[in-house]
Formats: C-alpha cells, sequence, structure tokens
C-alpha cells in the first residue's frame, strides 16, 4: 500500500474509532441532555423529546456541582414508551450520566437536591396528601440510598445542608371533611415539620402545630430574612371544615431556627 493511500486509511480508522466510542456510551433508549435539552437514542440516532423538560440545580458539594434531571414517565408521556419509569440525573456542565432512580408516577413527582449535592428529596403521590423520601447520594457508584419517609402535603424546602422543612400529615386522625378529595393542604391534619439528616430528629414548630380548627403549611422560605412563610386555614368550630366557605385564612412568618 503506498504511504499516501495509508495515512487516509489510518485517519478514516481512527475517525471511525472514536465514532464507535462516541456512540458506545450511549445505548439504545438511553436519554442524553444538550444545552439543557432532552434527547433519546432511537434506532442509534439522538431523537429531540420537544415536550420533555429539565430541570436543574446548583450545588456546591461535588466538584460537578451542577446537578440535572428528567422525571420519565411512559404512561404519561408517548415519546417515552418502553422506558423503565424514574427519575435519570445527570452532573456537571456537559451533562454526564450520573445514576438513575426507579419510581412509578415518577411524572408527578418533585424532586428537591440538598445545597451540599449529598442529599436528594423526593415527593411523590397524586394527591394533596403525598410522601417525602430522603435519600443519601452516593456519587462514586450513583446509586441512591433511601433513608427515610413521611407523608406530607404541599411544598418543601431545605433550609441548609442537612436541615428540611415540610408539612407533615398526621395520617392516624385522617381527612377533616366528608369531600377531602376535592379539598387542597387544609382537608388533612398538618403542622410544619423540620427534620435534622444528621441528627436523624424531627421537630414540630409550636407557632404551626396543627388542632381540631387550625391546619398549617409551609409556603416560601425567604434566604434574605431567614424565615418561613406559614399559611394557616382556621374554622370557629371543628364541624365547620365541611363547609368550605366557612374556612378562612391568614399567612405569618416564623424565623428559620439555628442549626444545633
Amino acid at each position: 500500500m503506498r504511504r499516501g493511500k495509508f495515512k487516509h486509511y489510518l485517519a478514516f480508522a481512527l475517525l471511525l474509532a472514536v465514532l464507535c466510542a462516541g456512540t458506545a456510551l450511549a445505548k439504545e433508549g438511553d436519554y442524553i441532555l444538550k444545552e439543557r435539552k432532552v434527547y433519546r437514542v432511537n434506532n442509534g440516532r439522538e431523537t429531540l423529546l420537544e415536550d420533555e423538560e429539565v430541570q436543574w440545580a446548583g450545588t456546591d458539594g461535588t466538584d460537578e456541582g451542577l446537578w440535572a434531571w428528567i422525571l420519565v414517565d411512559p404512561e404519561l408521556s408517548e415519546e417515552m414508551k418502553g422506558s423503565e419509569g424514574g427519575i435519570y440525573f445527570f452532573r456537571g456542565e456537559e451533562a454526564e450520566p450520573a445514576g438513575f432512580l426507579p419510581m412509578e408516577g415518577a411524572g408527578i413527582s418533585v424532586v428537591e437536591i440538598s445545597p451540599s449535592g449529598e442529599k436528594l428529596l423526593v415527593s411523590r403521590g397524586a394527591e394533596a396528601k403525598r410522601y417525602v423520601d430522603l435519600y443519601i447520594i452516593n456519587t462514586a457508584n450513583r446509586s441512591f440510598e433511601k433513608n427515610v419517609s413521611f407523608v406530607s402535603a404541599g411544598r418543601f424546602f431545605w433550609v441548609d445542608p442537612h436541615r428540611f422543612v415540610f408539612n407533615s400529615v398526621d395520617e392516624s386522625k385522617g381527612p377533616r371533611m366528608k369531600d377531602w378529595k376535592y379539598r387542597g393542604n387544609e382537608a388533612w391534619w398538618c403542622s410544619v415539620a423540620l427534620y435534622d439528616t444528621l441528627e436523624e430528629s424531627l421537630s414540630i414548630f409550636g407557632e404551626a402545630t396543627a388542632t381540631e380548627t387550625r391546619n398549617f403549611t409551609v409556603t416560601v422560605l425567604d434566604d434574605e430574612t431567614e424565615t418561613l412563610e406559614i399559611w394557616e386555614h382556621f374554622v370557629k368550630e371543628k364541624p365547620d371544615w365541611e363547609d368550605e366557605r366557612k374556612v378562612e385564612d391568614r399567612d405569618f412568618r416564623i424565623p428559620i431556627p439555628a442549626a444545633g
């Protein structure tokens, strides 16, 4: 073989090897993020999923502090048919795959990564009363270990790398009214709670503890004032919960307690 042809052949072989290595990283059915858009590998090609959204969060606990995830739910999306339902995670500016958390009903889940990037909260469920699960992230083997779970309602927030607030539902008391399926968070005995992942301790805010005539949910975390905005629903008498017109509400703020 002449030297010129050999050089062309070698260059082509190297290019082919690079292309093969690149495609080997993404298997059929895999999801890929590019420029904050979702693609799926179909028939060896990367197909843009126009109806799917990427969620992002910045953290400071890893060298690749940027996290991203997509909620894959083949029951809700034709573009995701044939996939295993769950949450697909990615890390860094290049959005490298960072693990998969299998989950039914992932399409209606809510995800919050801790500020350190070491822990994960997932709210799941189709009603006002849901479940919030705490996972410990193992970035080395790209796995998620479930740590604890609570019955909850409404929003939840990380207040620092190790503590989060949420609306704790006292499930033992049941719903407040007969038509609870058509009502919101006020249908349940809700109190604002804080969980410390280091101490593994749960505390209820005294100013926001449910009673027979009062219900509380946290709605906003204000970093500047270091306060929580609380929404209170209340009635004059316990039977008044059945009549939505008799339920009143107000909002107020309480300080975030110092750690330790």
